[in-house]
């Protein structure tokens, strides 16, 4: 059974999962948990672990199977804004006000990388990872968008948004496929192609739109200001709409043929999605304003966790990423692929690379270490030589 997981602005983790009554179905609280002392802003599930940031500048790591803090990560000195899984969930990515991304691995949780300037000192604001887990993309405050490739470890371009059009960038998100993702801006939602690293499509909203997500590689969900949600298609110029809260959406998750969906009063809603047509099965109040979602795949993990004692096993097979810039070549795939499928016996200091650039100034990682090297023992009949001479 899955189950849904929102953070507040009070500072409270939550779980709901959808129970069968004689009446129908019913979303019933599983978990609380209050590991923040201030709002969690960001929320993201790899394997067997939750990870959420907040505006106390932590980075809190709950244990799914036991509902117990497993870590807190003090790494950042600013309001953690972004906080990303890898999709085999080996490494976690984080952005901040202190405008630094920051690798974590997990299970040592040491840092393996770190961004200092990533956005030209600008906040973070948002990251996401592609379906490859070969590069990721990150807004901050400096208006660009920054693309970031995992296999090399350092920056790969950079897009100036302005020049696009694109004002006030709060939001990106691959598509299943990773040959598209989705740009929220201040009145728009614009669909980018990886192939040409510009906009296929603009959607102009009339309400500000406040979350987007995925079903497949066409069609997408949109949340506005206003409390509805709208559902379209790259290809089609109409997009219907629906009428979900009173209240403005805050945030959307899509699995399984599930839509979630919260407002900013703490309504949650679960809908199904057939066809592309929404029908609400049930609702619940979460008594708290609802900051961010995710869904806690919990079937999955219990499958993971009776194939393999591996807590950092790959979950799935990589797509390729079709983008001259980004693309590795097919020795270095395929020793990425060697290294995920045996990430757990690899030594800490790479993540999903081979060898770090150093194009990036910005970027801290630790120095080789010093060669030492061993005074040769002088025999008393050299000593005597040498005094000698």
């Amino acid at each position: 059974m899955d189950e849904l997981v929102v953070g507040t602005y009070e500072g409270f983790l939550l779980g709901y999962s959808v129970y069968s009554e004689d009446i129908g179905k019913k979303l019933k609280q599983t978990f609380a948990t209050h590991s923040h002392t201030a709002a969690v802003r960001c929320i993201s599930t790899g394997g067997k672990f939750l990870a959420s940031g907040g505006t106390d500048d932590k980075v809190v790591v709950i244990d799914l199977k036991t509902r117990k803090e497993h870590t807190v990560l003090m790494n950042h000195d600013g309001t953690v804004n972004a906080v990303a899984f890898t999709n085999s969930g080996t490494h976690l990515l984080t952005g901040s006000d202190d405008g630094a991304i920051i690798v974590t691995r997990t299970g040592n949780w040491q840092m393996e990388k770190k961004w200092k300037k990533a956005h030209g000192g600008e906040p973070v604001t948002a990251i996401a990872v592609h379906p490859s887990d070969k590069l990721a993309l990150s807004i901050g405050g400096d208006k660009t968008l920054r693309t970031w490739n995992l296999v090399k470890g350092r920056p790969a371009f950079t897009i100036n948004l302005v020049s696009k059009g694109v004002v006030m960038p709060t939001e990106t998100m691959f598509s299943p496929g990773g040959d598209r993702f989705s740009l929220v801006s201040q009145q728009t939602v614009d669909v980018w192609t990886i192939s040409k690293a510009g906009v296929e499509k603009r959607v102009t909203c009339n309400s500000k739109p406040t979350a987007v997500q995925w079903t497949n590689n066409e069609r997408l969900f949109v949340g506005l200001e206003n409390g509805n949600i709208i559902t379209l298609t790259v290809t089609d110029t109409e997009a219907l709409t629906y009428k979900a809260h009173k209240q403005r959406v805050k945030c959307l998750h899509y699995e399984n043929e599930m839509l979630y969906s919260a407002s900013s009063s703490g309504e949650l809603k679960v809908w199904s999605v057939t066809d592309s047509k929404l029908n609400e099965i049930c609702s619940s109040s979460a008594g708290c304003r609802v900051t961010c979602m995710t869904l806690n795949r919990q079937n999955h993990l219990v499958k993971k966790e009776d194939a393999s004692d591996d807590e950092n096993e790959s979950e799935g097979k990589e797509d390729i990423v079709e983008e001259d810039n980004v693309e590795a070549n097919s020795d270095e795939e395929s020793d990425e692929d060697k290294v995920v499928e045996t990430a757990p016996k690899r030594k800490p200091g790479g993540f999903v690379t081979i060898s770090y650039g150093e194009e990036d100034n910005n970027e801290e990682s630790s120095p080789p270490p010093k060669k030492k090297f061993k005074k040769r023992k002088r025999s008393k009949k050299q000593k005597q030589k040498n005094k000698d001479q």
